[in-house]
């Protein structure tokens, strides 16, 4: 379920790196418990939209959390920019043998397999055959952005392993947790602070994922020290903006679900469940408006599903690096 596939091997750790923070999860080899997971919000400007622009400033930062978290010389999974992924179902010849799919695609990218990128990174998966044709979901981005990433955590001393999509991580981390129902579609959302990533899944495949932008800009989120150990963003504009952002996000969330039941849904069954999860400060009030939109319970992921060596809950904005973390291992992949 991975973009790049690898074996699973000692001493790794996940780590995602959104606009406004980085977050790692390591857990131990032995047993997948969590060992460390631990997070460093990020100054607006040096990563915007899944860019990395100050890269000197996130270089300092980055050498800093590696030293502070005692993770150098360690394998790093990170996650491809959700503006960046683009997720294409695709009919290829059925007389093409599965080891040489790969190969197939690397000569039809850019000419029967068009990409609004010209260099890219993918991977896909094979979901079935039909007639002439075997269907398959293709994963895809930009070269030079997975190698932006690459490179800089090569040069903070850690070795990237494998890259992989939001959406498929957070999956395997309810997987792992049996929460979701394989025989039903289920709606999936990862509320930041400035966008939302949404995806429907099927029988373990994803139909769709797309990106919801929300009109909260990082320059409205202000880090609070809320204990000695702990910080968290808080909305410093206008309340009542906030309001209106969460509303038409929750309003373009509802055309996504429409497109995937007129336009995508072979399978003939509406979504059964959403669930809900992220580190979206404000994310019950986004419930509940959601909850009027789609028609049934929204239900945040099982907080008290997973939980470290020591026996402390995991918090719920470190979902979706536990999921990454998860990546590759026997019957969670």
């Amino acid at each position: 379920m991975g973009l790049f596939n690898f074996k699973p091997k000692t001493k790794q750790i996940s780590l995602i790196l959104h606009d406004h923070v980085i977050r790692m999860v390591e857990l131990a080899p032995s047993t997948m418990g969590i060992r460390s997971y631990q997070e460093r919000f990020l100054p607006e400007g040096i990563v915007e939209d899944g860019k990395i622009i100050e890269r000197d400033t996130l270089f300092v930062i980055l050498e800093e959390c590696v030293e502070e978290w005692g993770i150098k010389g360690k394998r790093v999974f990170f996650l491809v920019p959700d503006a960046y992924l683009v997720l294409r179902h695709e009919k290829i010849p059925r007389a093409i043998s599965n080891d040489d799919i790969k190969g197939y695609l690397y000569l039809e990218i850019g000419a029967s397999i068009m990409l609004p990128f010209q260099n890219a990174v993918f991977d896909y998966e094979l979901i079935g055959e039909s007639g002439e044709k075997k269907e398959i979901l293709l994963f895809a981005a930009p070269e030079d952005i997975v190698m932006a990433f690459s490179s800089i955590l090569e040069s903070v001393a850690l070795h990237p392993e494998a890259a992989d999509v939001n959406a498929l991580s957070l999956y395997r981390m309810y997987y792992y947790t049996d929460q979701v129902d394989s025989q039903q579609p289920s709606l999936f959302l990862n509320c930041g602070i400035q966008s939302i990533n949404v995806s429907v899944f099927y029988q373990h495949k994803p139909a769709f994922i797309r990106q919801v932008l929300m009109d909260t800009p990082h320059m409205n989120w202000e880090v609070t020290q809320t204990s000695r150990f702990k910080s968290e963003m808080q909305w410093r504009g206008e309340r009542e903006q906030l309001i209106d952002a969460v509303e038409e996000s929750v309003t373009e969330i509802e055309r996504v679900i429409n497109f995937y039941h007129y336009s995508m849904n072979k399978s003939g069954q509406t979504i059964q469940r959403v669930f809900l999860s992220g580190d979206f400060p404000e994310i019950p009030l986004f419930k509940k408006r959601l909850e009027t939109v789609v028609g049934t319970a929204v239900q945040y992921a099982n907080e008290h599903a997973i939980v470290d060596e020591e026996g402390n809950v995991l918090p719920l904005p470190f979902f979706g690096a536990y999921g990454l973390a998860l990546k590759g291992w026997k019957n969670v992949n």
